[in-house]
């Protein structure tokens, strides 16, 4: 969801923020704990608008935040 809002841009404005938002609920919700500092985040959405990353990347980086 969050690469698909940073590149699609489905909403008027704050694609990135919805999409931020929406991935830390997903993965509370799904009782993984990751690290919610907004700057690496912004990176994050950094790499995926410029095509750095694909799903499997973001995944990756996603579970190197893990909390325990």
């Amino acid at each position: 969801m969050l690469e698909e809002c940073v590149l699609l841009r489905p909403l008027p404005a704050r694609n990135e923020f919805y999409g931020y938002g929406v991935a830390i609920a997903y993965l509370e919700a799904s009782g993984e704990r990751v690290d919610t500092k907004f700057e690496l985040w912004r990176d994050l959405i950094h790499d995926i608008r410029r095509l750095h990353l694909d799903s499997y990347g973001i995944a990756e980086r996603l579970r190197t935040w893990r909390q325990s």
